[in-house]
């Protein structure tokens, strides 16, 4: 579900990006930390319908959300006095229920980066497959999870590089996208059901972002299932004991619904930063500048 979101903190930064029409680049690094009444605008226009309708747009384009072959961090796990090095690795995964997704706030927690938070209403669902090597055994296991999450919820962390109009810069040759101003671009979009050239034109402004932390949670578990497939005795034993997870014990909020949180936070950084990478930065212009 990580994956969406993210696009969803892309837009919502963008919303203080620059628009611009100029012949020759006059830009400068945008300091969040002095967009305050920006800022505060944002949040109060995320609960409006034409930013919803445009978010719930691009949500939609992207649901499901599928990724394949990203490369999670290494962790360590020890067994029998052996301590071992776990790589995982995402084969494939699909997300679905993005759509429902809604960004709630944006609040600045430094010069080039937010923390954006969202949730949903409804139930994202997570289907993935999972390969899991141990370096020091030479095996590998394979894992099927199957997931879904009802009422979902999200804290992240994104750090971004964008740009805005240089000081002094005629408003002739490039003026700055205030949240205003995107608001009337969604309702201009939305006459024709389309916000492509309203979702480009924000993405022109940034030069990279990432995700540096995430955290999340949810009312329940509809369902959880895990399956693994290993030869190896050792690498079986350690999968084994992550099978008999359920729905039920999830929903209990112990030790099992606590391992899937912290397990879940601390892989989609790496995920949502996939869908940065494969998905957004192509579209990233580096520039305050417009193509119109």
């Amino acid at each position: 579900m990580a994956k969406l979101l993210t696009l969803a903190g892309t837009l919502a930064l963008a919303a203080f990006a620059r628009s611009s029409n100029a012949a020759e680049d006059s830009c400068v690094p945008i300091d969040f930390t002095t967009e305050d009444s920006e800022f505060a605008d944002l949040n109060a226009a995320l609960g409006l319908v034409e930013i919803a309708n445009m978010v719930g747009s691009l949500f939609g384009n992207y649901d499901p959300l599928v990724l394949r072959n990203v490369s999670l961090a290494n962790f360590n796990y020890s067994i029998l006095g052996q301590k071992l090095t776990i790589t995982p690795t995402v084969d494939t995964v699909k997300i679905t229920g993005l759509t429902n997704v809604v960004p709630q706030h944006v609040n600045v927690t430094s010069s080039n980066s937010v923390d954006f938070a969202a949730e949903s209403e409804s139930q994202v669902s997570v289907d993935a497959n999972v390969s899991i090597t141990v370096a020091e055994l030479g095996a590998t296991a394979k894992a099927h999870l199957v997931f879904g999450m009802v009422k979902p919820s999200l804290l992240t962390n994104i750090e971004a590089n964008m740009y805005a109009c240089a000081p002094g810069v005629s408003s002739s040759l490039c003026s700055n996208m205030t949240v205003a101003g995107l608001q009337l671009e969604a309702v201009k979009a939305a006459i024709f059901g389309n916000y492509d050239s309203v979702v480009k034109e924000v993405l022109m402004k940034f030069e990279d972002a990432s995700v540096k932390s995430f955290k999340l949670d949810f009312a329940s578990v509809s369902k959880f299932k895990i399956d693994f497939d290993s030869s190896n005795f050792v690498l079986s034993a350690i999968t084994n004991l992550l099978s008999g997870y359920s729905a039920d014990e999830v929903n209990r909020k112990g030790t099992v619904y606590n391992t899937v949180i912290s397990t879940i936070s601390r892989h989609a950084p790496a995920l949502l930063n996939n869908v940065i990478a494969s998905k957004l930065k192509p579209w990233f212009g580096a520039t305050c500048l417009s193509e119109n």
